[in-house]
C-alpha cells in the first residue's frame, strides 16, 4: 500500500522504513520489566523502516545498552515466514513483527500460543482510551490485546473539485449513498466522466461498504459468513446501481486504477487517507483539483466512517526478549514525538493523543488548503469495529467473484447466496 504525505514526507517515509526492522533475542522473559539489555529483531515493511530506526537512536539515548535490528520485508512475505516459524513451534521467529491489522486473528485462532497477551502486560490498562475502539478490536482476541497498535487508514471520498463544479454539482449536497449516485448520474450527463473507478481485480471498495455498516466476511464468533445477510446485500446494491447506471468504472489491477485518476476517467475515489501521498506523487498535475469528503452514510444522519488498511505489531511468544521488546513497542507506540515522525514518516497514526498536534491543522496545498489530516483525524473514533477471522481471505475470494457478477447484471441476492454457499462449503472441508 502506498503511503506518503509530501515530497518532505518521502524522506521521512524512508526513516519509517528504518523504524520497522527486525531482532535477535537474548535476555528476559515475561516476567518482570526489562533492564534494557537486550539486542531485539523486528520485522517491517518498508514505509515503517526508517521511522523505526530513528526511533530505536532517540529510545538509545536513555536505554544505551539497547539495540534493535531493523529488517524491511514485503508483507507476503513477512506473512510468509510467520507461518513458517508457528508451523516449527516459533523457531526462526523475530521478537517481533508489524502485521497488518486483518490477519492476526486468524494467526491467533490457528495458533493460540503465537503472540505475546500485551493485556498482561499491561498495555491495556495503561494506553487503551489512547486509541479508537475499532483499532482495539482489531489486535483483540476472546478479549485481550495481542498487538501494538501502530497505523490507520480511516477512509474518504476523495473527489474533483474541478469536474464537480463543471457538472454544476455541490459536493457538500452529498450525504447519503442515494445522493452520491444521483450526483454520478448528473456527472456522467454533463461531462461524460465516471462517479468511481476501482479495482475490479480486488475487493476493496465493496470491503468498505460492509465496514462501514460495522461488518467483516464473517460474524464476531468466526462461526458464519456475512455474505448473504442484509447488510452484505445493501452494499451489493450500491456496486450493482452505479454499473447499471454506467457511472462504475472497472480498472483491472493497481496501476491501471491510478491510471484512471490521472486520466481524469473518474470523479471520486473511495480509498484510505493514504491516497493523499499516493495523489500527491503520482499525479502531482492535478494539484488543487481534488478534494476529500467522509463517505456516504446510508441512510441521512447514519454512520459515514470506515477503515482501510492498518497494522499493529506483535510480539513472539518464543522471543527470548519479550520484555525488552514490549518496553519499546510501547514507548514507541504510545510516546507523542514518535507518533507525530510516524505521521510525518507517510503513515497514518492511530494514537489519538497525536491529533492535537498542529500537523493534522495545516491546510494541505494539494487539495485546496482543505485540512485533510482534522478530517480523518476527527473520523477515527467514529469507525465502526470489524472482526477478522482466518477464513477472511475465502470469502474476500468468493467476494471478488460476486462482485464481477452483480456489476455485469447478475441477481445480487442469488449472487450473494452462491458465494456464502461456496464458503461454507470450502471452510467445511
Amino acid at each position: 500500500m502506498k503511503k506518503s504525505i509530501s515530497l518532505l514526507a518521502v524522506i521521512a517515509l524512508i526513516a519509517v522504513l528504518a523504524l520497522a526492522g527486525c531482532g535477535s533475542s537474548t535476555s528476559n522473559g515475561s516476567g518482570s520489566k526489562s533492564d534494557g539489555k537486550a539486542n531485539i529483531t523486528i520485522w517491517a515493511t518498508n514505509i515503517n523502516v526508517p521511522i523505526l530506526k530513528a526511533a530505536v537512536k532517540t529510545y538509545q539515548k536513555d536505554h544505551p545498552n539497547f539495540n534493535a535490528n531493523i529488517v524491511e520485508m514485503a508483507n507476503d512475505d513477512i506473512r510468509s515466514k510467520i507461518t513458517t516459524g508457528l508451523q516449527a513451534q516459533g523457531q526462526g521467529l523475530p521478537d517481533a513483527a508489524l502485521l497488518v491489522d486483518d490477519g492476526i486473528n486468524g494467526y491467533l485462532s490457528s495458533f493460540p500460543n503465537a503472540f505475546v497477551d500485551i493485556t498482561k502486560q499491561g498495555f491495556a490498562d495503561k494506553h487503551k482510551s489512547d486509541f479508537p475502539q475499532y483499532k482495539i478490536d482489531s489486535v483483540s482476541y476472546k478479549g485481550d490485546m495481542y498487538a501494538l497498535p501502530l497505523d490507520a487508514g480511516p477512509v474518504g471520498l476523495f473527489y474533483r473539485t474541478d469536474i464537480f463544479k463543471k457538472a454544476g454539482v455541490d459536493p457538500n449536497s452529498i450525504k447519503t449513498w442515494d445522493d452520491y449516485i444521483k450526483a454520478g448520474q448528473t456527472i456522467k450527463a454533463k461531462t461524460g466522466v465516471d462517479m468511481l473507478s476501482y479495482d475490479n481485480t480486488d475487493i476493496t471498495v465493496y470491503t468498505i461498504l460492509l465496514s462501514e455498516l460495522g461488518q467483516g466476511y464473517f460474524n464476531k464468533a468466526g462461526t458464519q459468513t456475512t455474505l448473504g445477510t442484509p447488510d452484505s446485500v445493501k452494499a451489493a446494491n450500491i456496486m450493482q446501481e452505479m454499473a447499471k447506471d454506467k457511472i462504475l468504472l472497472g480498472a483491472s489491477g493497481w496501476s491501471a486504477w491510478v491510471s484512471s485518476l490521472s486520466n481524469s476517467k473518474t470523479a471520486t475515489a473511495i480509498a484510505g487517507a493514504w491516497l493523499v501521498g499516493t495523489l500527491e506523487q503520482q499525479v502531482p498535475d492535478q494539484s488543487g483539483k481534488w478534494g476529500v469528503m467522509l463517505l456516504p452514510s446510508y441512510t441521512q444522519g447514519g454512520t459515514r466512517a470506515a477503515n482501510q488498511g492498518g497494522s499493529s505489531f506483535v510480539i513472539s511468544k518464543s522471543s527470548q526478549n519479550v520484555d525488552a521488546t514490549y518496553d519499546f513497542l510501547e514507548w514507541f507506540t504510545t510516546n507523542y514525538n514518535t507518533q507525530v515522525q510516524t505521521m510525518k514518516g507517510g503513515l497514518f497514526p492511530s494514537y489519538l493523543p497525536v491529533y492535537k498536534d498542529d500537523l493534522f491543522s495545516q491546510p494541505e496545498k494539494y487539495f485546496g488548503d482543505q485540512k485533510v489530516w482534522q478530517l480523518f483525524a476527527n473520523e477515527m473514533q467514529n469507525i465502526p469495529s470489524v472482526f477478522y477471522t482466518a477464513n477472511d481471505a475465502v470469502a474476500r475470494d468468493e467476494a471478488i467473484k460476486m462482485q464481477s457478477e452483480i456489476t455485469n447484471g447478475k441477481d445480487v441476492k442469488s449472487s450473494l447466496n452462491t458465494a456464502k454457499a461456496n464458503v461454507k462449503t470450502h471452510i467445511n472441508q
